[in-house]
């Protein structure tokens, strides 16, 4: 059975390499898209990617959007004065979940009954501690060492919708078959299945997209899957280079037509960004009606008051003096 195992897992990382070679990947590489955003030619070599990635502008809102959300590590000066206000943000709740199946193999998949919502990722990118912050659940089993989750594991949010976790690509503490058997299950899982609305496909905020994050999300472009990309472990970014990393990721979107263009920021351990995760998976399933019926006039409000509060701090902040020469 490990023989048929790996020799199944041989042929389709060579048929996913033939079909590489043969339509090659939407996505450039890292290198081509910092260059093309500084404007520097490809050709040339004399910034390193880190000194590029440096020169990238944040974009203005998203600055603002990281400091409402509390989004992104920063170094406060010894002198600098902090705020006494926060966004309150209106809390989205989901139901809890419970693990009700795992799959090995296709006959192990569960009928389809309800909406998906797959999560997927590089080994110890977080998808199961975020799934379970999300929906404030211990279901999901989570491990300090990549690749513990070895199946497609299925959570029922009542009678909702499903969440599934899938295994991670990349390094993992797995033995070279089990690895080799993944990438067909999670294949034939997302191409098999009509009740799956989205894959949210993780990236970890310090690295962004990857050769192994390219690699699966071309695979996804063949199924024609939708997938939406979520930046994790926010808070171990510092916020300039949390909004440099989120218009890298967002212009990415732009090549392919499954990629959905928005880009969640979230912080697990920080309980940030997580409102609006929540916010998109209720609406991909049709759900917005039943859980956010009065959820966005109480945002709009909080977002009024934070903003009140904010021009009052700007406006009694004190004029920076100038240096004299």
């Amino acid at each position: 059975m490990a023989t048929s195992v790996t020799i199944l897992g041989a042929r389709l990382q060579t048929r996913m390499l033939h079909n590489r070679a043969k339509q090659p990947s939407k996505f450039s590489t890292s290198v081509d898209t910092l260059r093309s955003i500084v404007g520097q030619s490809t050709t040339a070599e004399e910034a390193s990617n880190r000194q590029l990635f440096a020169r990238l502008q944040p974009d203005p809102k998203t600055m603002d959007r990281l400091d409402m959300l509390g989004l992104g590590s920063q170094k406060r000066g010894r002198f600098e004065r902090k705020r006494w206000f926060r966004y309150n943000e209106p809390e989205v709740k989901l139901p809890h979940i419970a693990f009700f199946a795992g799959a090995q193999k296709e006959p192990s998949f569960p009928p389809e009954s309800l909406p998906e919502i797959g999560f997927v990722g590089r080994s110890n990118v977080g998808k199961s501690t975020l799934i379970n912050q999300i929906c404030g659940s211990s279901a999901a089993r989570v491990s300090d060492k990549p690749g513990m989750t070895q199946q497609i594991n299925f959570y029922t949010a009542q009678s909702d919708f499903h969440l599934v976790d899938m295994p991670g690509y990349g390094f993992a503490f797995a033995k070279d078959e089990e690895r080799q058997a993944w990438l067909p299950l999670i294949e034939t899982f997302v191409r098999s299945r009509k009740s799956l609305r989205r894959v949210m496909v993780l990236l970890d905020a310090r690295h962004g997209i990857k050769v192994n994050d390219r690699e699966f999300v071309a695979l996804l472009d063949r199924t024609g899957v939708k997938y939406q990309f979520v930046l994790t472990k926010c808070d171990l970014v510092h916020r300039d280079d949390l909004a440099r990393r989120y218009k890298l990721v967002s212009q990415e979107t732009e090549k392919s037509r499954n990629c959905i263009p928005r880009v969640m920021m979230v912080s697990a351990r920080h309980d940030a960004g997580l409102n609006d995760l929540r916010k998109e998976i209720l609406h991909t399933c049709s759900l917005g009606q039943k859980y956010l019926a009065d959820h966005k006039k109480k945002e709009a409000i909080a977002q009024a008051e934070y903003m009140e509060q904010l021009k009052i701090f700007k406006d009694t902040a004190r004029p920076k003096k100038r240096r004299q020469n």
